[in-house]
């Protein structure tokens, strides 16, 4: 055994697993983490070099066009001291050599007055660049204007024009492309490298790749922020991995300079392997998964189908929890610990279900013999008192006494219809008589007038009586259920519906009121004020009977009430 000691059974060899699992994924994101690391910084010191390439190249090109700028300026000083372009002046046939698309000088009538090479393409040049030439003229002596000309029949050209001081115009062209490439040659050392010149136009004027597949050059990275004189480095994704561009400007022409690179395709084959390190952490990873597996399946979901059972056994379903859920041996114990408190549970919910049957039963005791006593003895002294009083009435000779004697009459006979009333809410004596429908179409008549809102009564199916403890327990649910509604719903109309259905019998009280969110649970009745709803779940767990209680805020209450058949039903005749 590695570690004496240890008992490596149930829920100990379990945490142990649990505890391996975390460590696992913990190296590999360690490991993970290094290689992201890695590989950011491997971008990060491409795109340094780059950058660092980029702005070495911008600084060469840009002293290049100083350099041809200068030469030009020197030769427009020679030529005001008196030489021509024509002569033989070898200062200016030096000069004619760094401007291999032709040297030629305009009078200021623009016309070409002589030229040293490209004569047919200086010949056309002020007409078809004609803006070029207006810059020229807005310009002071001796100030440089570049243009790029990609009509020229030689090629794309650069030209650089300036006015003397006498008002003629120099210009000298040269080829863009040879002058960049000299100038990167020493730049570019590897083939997976590719720098793009672009000017302020988007016309591509050296680009070492293959222009096939160049696309539009204003929408590849980094153009934009260069023409836009910013200089920096992007890194874009790409199929064939990150694509790290380095980008610059060419302040003395407006151009933007930008060499991309796939870092991986640089990459040594050491790199190459070191990205492979973590295959070798493929059997700690199976092992996690194992123990990922075990500790979902004999404790992630035994504990989570005991937290359903548990929820069940809260909302009262003893039954639930007794159904095994399998799991390690402290997930079982556990189980059996909840199972023994629910049958504690359900034998005192059946204890406390029968105290209060017998609280219930006492109180309709109670009520019978106060209905007794108001009817035989209260009722009958009223009844005897309003008979006087009429007899009062009718020997009484002055109009005035009259009058006292029939408003005397009067609450008299008001105060014995309140009194039956309130003995027939003590004891409902239609039930006994007639039955549960005509006490129930009773009880809604005297709801509507008692609440002024209208209570509309109906019966479907074919009637029958039930038990006496079962009818009166259904009167009084409904009586309750008016009388929430009449309190609380602010109701403008209200329904009591019996079906007689042929395995069971529903009792539906509904009202178009203001409603109100309903508890998940019986138990939560109280908790949240309706203890009229806890006393109607109270009555339907008495006889038995399913209660289910429906509503939404602005859309009314629904409470029904559905008593199985029971043995001593009888069919009426």
């Amino acid at each position: 055994m590695p570690f004496p000691g240890l008992r490596w059974r149930g829920f100990t060899l379990q945490l142990f697993l649990l505890t391996i699992l975390p460590l696992t994924i913990l190296v590999f994101g360690v490991v993970f983490l290094s290689q992201s690391l890695h590989h950011q910084a491997m971008v990060q010191l491409v795109g340094d070099r780059n950058l660092r390439a980029v702005r070495a190249a911008t600084d060469a090109l840009s002293m290049q066009l100083d350099r041809k700028v200068y030469s030009l300026r020197t030769a427009a000083r020679i030529l005001e001291a008196g030489a021509t372009l024509a002569g033989d002046s070898p200062a200016l046939d030096l000069i004619s050599a760094e401007f291999n698309g032709g040297l030629g000088l305009y009078d200021v009538q623009d016309a070409l007055i002589s030229s040293l090479k490209g004569r047919d393409d200086l010949q056309s040049l002020p007409a078809s660049q004609s803006n070029f030439w207006v810059q020229i003229k807005a310009t002071q002596p001796q100030s440089a204007i570049l243009m790029t000309d990609l009509q020229s029949p030689g090629g794309t050209l650069v030209w650089v024009g300036l006015k003397l001081s006498d008002g003629r115009i120099l210009v000298g062209g040269f080829s863009p492309e040879q002058v960049i490439q000299q100038t990167v040659a020493s730049i570019l050392t590897t083939n997976q490298a590719r720098m793009l010149v672009v000017n302020q136009a988007g016309e591509v004027l050296y680009y070492s790749g293959d222009r096939a597949t160049l696309g539009q050059p204003l929408d590849l990275p980094g153009v934009a922020e260069a023409l836009n004189g910013e200089s920096g480095v992007n890194t874009v994704a790409s199929h064939h991995g990150d694509l790290v561009t380095a980008f610059s400007t060419i302040p003395q022409a407006g151009w933007a300079l930008v060499l991309e690179e796939n870092w991986e395709e640089i990459a040594t084959p050491f790199l190459s392997t070191t990205q492979s390190a973590p295959l070798l952490l493929a059997p700690l990873l199976v092992l996690a998964l194992i123990a990922l597996w075990f500790g979902a399946r004999q404790i992630i979901q035994p504990l989570q189908e005991l937290e359903v059972k548990a929820s069940r056994l809260a909302r009262g379903d003893f039954a639930a929890i007794r159904k095994p859920v399998g799991g390690i041996a402290e997930i079982r114990q556990l189980q059996n610990a909840l199972s023994s408190t629910a049958d504690d549970l359900e034998s005192a919910q059946a204890a406390l279900r029968r105290y209060i049957g017998a609280i219930n039963d006492g109180i309709e005791k109670e009520r019978r013999g106060l209905a007794r006593e108001l009817h035989d003895d209260t009722l009958q002294a009223l009844i005897a008192l309003n008979q006087r009083f009429q007899l009062l009435h009718a020997s009484a000779a002055n109009p005035d006494e009259r009058d006292s004697i029939a408003l005397l009459q009067q609450m008299t006979e008001q105060t014995i219809a309140n009194l039956r009333r309130m003995v027939r809410g003590l004891r409902p004596l239609y039930i006994e008589d007639l039955g549960l429908t005509a006490a129930l179409d009773m009880l809604a008549k005297e709801s509507s007038q008692v609440s002024g809102a209208p209570v509309e009564f109906s019966a479907a199916g074919e009637p029958r009586r039930l038990a006496g403890e079962v009818e009166l327990a259904l009167y009084r649910m409904a009586q309750e259920a008016l009388s929430n509604a009449q309190r609380h719903s602010r109701a403008t109309q209200m329904r009591l519906e019996l079906n007689f259905e042929p395995e069971s019998v529903r009792l539906t009280v509904r009202d178009d009121g203001v409603g109100f969110e309903v508890p998940e649970a019986p138990d939560e009745f109280a908790g949240q004020g309706h203890f009229g709803l806890l006393g109607l779940a109270e009555r339907a767990e008495l006889i038995g009977a399913n209660l289910q209680v429906s509503s939404q805020p602005g859309n009314g209450t629904a409470v029904q009430v559905t008593v199985p058949n029971h043995s001593r039903e009888t069919a009426i005749p």
